[in-house]
């Protein structure tokens, strides 16, 4: 076995050694640990490359914990998807945390700093563990580490809307694990193992019970929650707004997403064999609830006043657009949804890191602020501009394609309708997204906001927004890099 099989759970356990043993120079130098924090990342982003071409688009890389086979040992099974997804994570996690190390110093108390980079690393470790897990029961372990993290990071800075919004996370979030964790309970009743691939074929043996139709009923309304898809996405709003920024970015470019590859794992690796009239009758009620997501959150984004608010609905129409792609079960669909878990992690991160620029300079929050802001920060403003058409969809941005393979696959799936609000939240993204853009460049600021001798974020702040922002850019113009594998690896899961 080659060196490079080992890499799989390297990438998962050095950021979670690394969020163990940070408290302990954390103690002894505390100004080292923004950077020495950035060592496990730097590693698992690393792996994550040296992975690329050595996984088949139609097959799957397996490591067996401990020399235990599968179904009695504990399997990280990673596939082309896998790979795809566990790479966003590595990119976005990294750059938002190197963008931390200055925002952090202002926004955090310094009793609390440590901890911040000991939660950052336990949730991109857990982030990296939920895609490749090939066992349900881990699926939730790590569910559960990424969701602990999370509430401990949206209330980091201490203050009273902090503390609200992390609350009322927990009260959607910690009912939600009970349901993932009772459907497990009664999938395991009923087949006797954990192990996904066991799952498969043991659910395709068992055939069509009410077990079964209880339990991924309540998988899908579990997961559902996590991935904030509407109506279950009540939490998103405050949590995303009032997070400090770089944790906004996480929670809105990757959290949801990779709550929403869970779904896919489940609905396309464990049950369609046995059981396609439920996972299309589901989907059919999931593909309503997506559509109405993509409207929602684009007509609430429309109506806010706060920058990250209006950032964070806009996450709530994103995640509708990911679910009409998968509910599509089409090929085309399926890619577009992968697709736009890659642009949108990209552009929502670049989106609220460029808030935080904001915040951090200015203090501003309220999009009526903005007005001339490119001015005194033209770099933070023209990053926001170009995440912004990808948010939107315009060529040539990744936005574009992920968009346009949605449609596709909803056209060939013969859901018009779904096409047709699809291309409707496009418009309202434009409506949200030009008007903050009208203010930046267009209008006149308030008589003295913008006239101080301030100067556009720190390098340290500005770097990973630009990376994000081009990176929208590189892959919509270079989407045939990802497209043509992404399209073999979604007709293998179909």
């Amino acid at each position: 076995m080659g060196a490079w099989r080992h890499f799989p759970i390297f990438m998962i356990t050095v950021p979670l050694l690394g969020a163990v043993l940070l408290p302990f120079l954390g103690y002894a130098k505390e100004r080292w640990v923004p950077y020495v924090a950035l060592l496990p990342l730097g590693a698992s982003t690393l792996l994550g490359i040296l992975l690329i071409g050595r996984i088949p688009s139609g097959g799957y890389l397996s490591y067996h914990m401990g020399g235990w086979e599968p179904p009695f040992g504990i399997e990280i099974r990673l596939d082309y998807v896998g790979l795809f997804l566990m790479l966003v994570v590595c990119g976005i996690t990294f750059l938002a945390l190197i963008y931390s190390r200055r925002y952090i110093d202002k926004e955090v108390s310094p009793g609390r700093r440590t901890a911040y980079y000991v939660l950052y690393l336990l949730m991109s470790g857990a982030m990296l563990g939920f895609v490749a897990t090939g066992d349900i029961f881990n699926l939730f372990v790590f569910m559960e580490i990424l969701a602990l993290s999370s509430y401990a990071l949206v209330a980091i800075t201490g203050n009273r809307n902090a503390v609200r919004a992390a609350f009322k996370y927990i009260l959607m979030g910690a009912p939600s694990s009970i349901i993932v964790l009772l459907a497990i309970g009664l999938l395991y009743s009923v087949t006797g193992t954990l192990n996904m691939a066991d799952l498969a074929r043991r659910i395709a043996e068992s055939g069509y019970t009410e077990v079964l139709i209880v339990s991924y009923i309540l998988l899908v309304v579990g997961f559902g929650v996590k991935a904030a898809l509407f109506p279950l996405h009540m939490w998103l709003p405050d949590a995303h707004s009032i997070a400090p920024s770089p944790i906004s970015a996480l929670l809105s470019g990757l959290l949801v997403e990779v709550c929403t590859f869970a779904l896919v794992r489940i609905t396309f690796s464990v049950f369609t064999l046995g059981a396609t009239d439920l996972v299309m009758g589901t989907a059919d009620a999931v593909g309503v609830a997506a559509a109405a997501a993509v409207l929602y959150g684009g007509i609430m984004a429309i109506l806010q006043k706060d920058l990250k608010m209006m950032i964070a609905y806009s996450t709530v129409s994103h995640i509708g657009y990911i679910f009409l792609g998968l509910t599509a079960f089409t090929a085309e669909g399926l890619t577009g949804a992968m697709y736009h878990m890659l642009d949108h992690g990209l552009a929502k991160a670049c989106l609220f890191l460029c808030a935080g620029n904001f915040i951090y300079m200015k203090g501003y929050r309220r999009i009526e602020d903005l007005k001339g802001a490119w001015s005194q920060m033209p770099w933070t403003c023209f990053a926001f501009a170009l995440a912004s058409i990808s948010v939107i969809g315009i060529p040539p941005t990744a936005g574009f394609i992920s968009k346009w393979y949605l449609i596709l696959g909803n056209v060939e799936g013969g859901k018009w309708l779904y096409a047709v609000v699809l291309l409707a939240g496009s418009i309202l993204a434009a409506v949200y997204c030009f008007r903050i853009l009208y203010y930046m460049f267009f209008q006149a600021g308030k008589e003295g906001a913008w006239e101080e001798s301030w100067h556009d974020a720190p390098p340290a702040m500005l770097a990973p927004v630009w990376v994000l922002s081009l990176a929208t850019l590189f892959f919509g113009v270079f989407s045939s890099l990802l497209i043509p594998s992404l399209l073999r690896a979604a007709a293998y899961l179909l």
